[in-house]
């Protein structure tokens, strides 16, 4: 039901108008008159009425006055003002200030009830929108923790450029400052620990470590989940910070997670950290360091916190370590790219031969690349059993090389092996991650499933298993989704009793105008129509079973 407000120093014309509303506009309830503009004011601020039918002209405060404070206070109100012929100056200025129609007196009902139908028609349309704009919200917060990470990821990888792009998508996030610190975190021995437990099991063991990660690193964190047991933390600060400032806070973080994982769950994990940029858009080198740093546990051990500065690789040289060549040798492995990954692979030990003079060290930073490039080929198909005893068999081998020489000859022999290694595994390993996520979505259809969820599931990048998915369906992700639902959708509109709208709702539609548009796109047909089909068919075997 309508509220309407009527405001007219004159009674005969107040009652004039709720006579015609009341016995010809059965949705609109006339609750409450007044004769003037300050009456009119404090009576819209008790009523909240949804549309007021205000006169110009009025003792102490004008119509006008009157209309521009209740719009003030409540913008939603519909204000038609009423208006002598000679008085049209003050009806365009009246819609100015925000009112819908204006009327001329003496009004005629046809032209009332003609602009009264004007109005409503504007208050259901604003009301659709705004159920459509709460829908969204309530759907941006479920997707909220998924576009979060997609953001991470953006800035680790290095695919924010631009800073604009940075703010607009920042500023969506609420974030009060630009993160300035990348921390990882990994559990150590996760596969050791999960071994014996479920797929379930497993889950609910990492959501455990993430929401202790995210109540001890506070307001002042991004925390997203990275690969199968990893954890991104990206830090901001409130006001600017020195490098040893910064690392001071990051280590008192690091410290606060150590603990707080260890007193809940008595788990240890190793958490690397890297520098402090002022440039966000540079964060992808203080993860990359974060990276580097938290795999020297391979040589100090479990339940570490390890800054890139306290690594004596970094620690004593200058160099700026090219993250963007081991960024495209990883990408090209995880592609099976064997050519641009060994041509990447070359560009990046020499830029890195060029700036160490030490063998040992650079046998050291090679043996943790190759550790690097065979966790991307297990990502892009290889057996993680096999690469495991490939990695302990070469490192022999490389303690043999005795110059640079030799050093990058080793390295693209085991490039060689990861490759040979993922061609044999590929087509298996990527038809069950596919076949798993198609399981995953056959039993979240009903909700409004994401992509980058999906690619959560099975431990792959959203842009990576967005390819992968059409190559082994040969279709998108969300043409599958689609066709799930319209299955299901088919199946549900043999039953009778089901309407369309509890059917679209039922099969991951919150509108079922739209999930009418894709059914009869799909099918070449609207649900109804198929449904009679259904019903004329199953009719017309009836008939012939009687005959026979």
């Amino acid at each position: 039901m309508v509220k309407l407000m009527i405001v007219d120093d004159e009674q005969l014309e107040r009652q004039a108008l709720r006579l015609i509303i009341e016995r010809n506009c059965p949705d609109i309830e006339v609750a409450g008159e007044a004769g003037d503009g300050v009456s009119a004011v404090q009576l819209a601020i008790a009523l909240k009425p949804d549309i007021v039918i205000m006169d110009i002209r009025m003792p102490e405060m004008n119509g006008l006055h009157a209309a521009q404070s209740i719009k003030q206070l409540a913008p939603d109100t519909s204000i038609v003002m009423l208006t002598a012929f000679d008085e049209f100056a003050y009806a365009k200025q009246a819609l100015q200030l925000g009112a819908m129609e204006y009327l001329l007196k003496p009004v005629r009902p046809e032209m009332l009830l003609q602009t009264l139908q004007t109005v409503m028609q504007r208050i259901r349309e604003m009301s659709a929108r705004r159920q459509e704009e709460a829908r969204l919200r309530e759907q941006i917060a479920a997707a909220l923790p998924f576009i979060q990470m997609s953001f991470v990821y953006d800035l680790i990888s290095g695919q924010i450029t631009e800073m604009e792009h940075f703010k607009e998508r920042a500023g969506f996030l609420g974030l009060q400052a630009n993160p300035a610190v990348a921390l990882v975190v990994d559990v150590d021995r996760f596969k050791e620990l999960t071994r014996s437990a479920s797929e379930l099991e497993k889950q609910v063991f990492k959501q455990q470590i993430y929401r202790l990660v995210v109540q001890s690193a506070g307001k002042t964190a991004l925390v997203t989940p990275f690969g199968s047991d990893s954890l991104v933390i990206l830090l901001h600060f409130s006001g600017e910070k020195t490098q040893e400032e910064a690392k001071e806070y990051a280590c008192r973080i690091a410290g606060s997670i150590q603990e707080t994982v260890f007193r809940d769950m008595k788990v240890h994990i190793t958490v690397g950290i890297g520098r402090c940029y002022e440039d966000p858009r540079d964060m992808y080198k203080s993860y990359h360091e974060a990276l580097s740093a938290q795999r020297q546990r391979f040589y100090l051990g479990d339940h570490q916190i390890i800054h890139i500065e306290d690594v004596p690789f970094f620690q004593d040289s200058p160099f700026q370590y090219p993250f963007q060549y081991e960024r495209t040798v990883m990408e090209k492995v995880r592609c099976g790219d064997r050519r641009a990954a060994k041509a990447a692979l070359r560009e990046l030990l020499q830029e890195t031969f060029s700036h160490r003079s030490g063998l040992e060290t650079v046998k050291a930073y090679v043996l943790e690349l190759l550790i690097v490039l065979s966790r991307s080929a297990v990502e892009g198909g290889a057996n993680l059993e096999q690469l495991t005893l490939l990695n302990f068999t070469c490192i022999q081998s490389l303690t043999d090389c005795a110059t640079k020489e030799h050093i990058e000859q080793w390295m693209m022999e085991y490039v060689d092996h990861f490759m040979d290694n993922m061609l044999e595994n590929r087509s298996s390993v990527n038809t069950r991650l596919i076949n798993s996520a198609c399981e995953y979505i056959l039993k979240n259809f009903q909700r409004n499933i994401l992509l980058e969820e999906v690619a959560q599931t099975v431990h792959l990048s959203p842009f990576y298993f967005s390819r992968l998915f059409k190559k082994e369906k040969g279709y998108n992700f969300a043409d599958f989704v689609t066709r799930v639902r319209l299955e299901r959708a088919k199946k549900l509109l043999q039953n009778q009793d089901y309407t369309v709208v509890r059917i679209a709702s039922e099969v991951g539609y919150q509108d079922a105008s739209y999930f009418c548009r894709a059914f009869r796109k799909a099918c070449g047909m609207t649900p109804n129509q198929y449904r009679s089909d259904i019903a004329r068919s199953r009719e017309e075997k009836s008939k012939a079973a009687k005959m026979h």
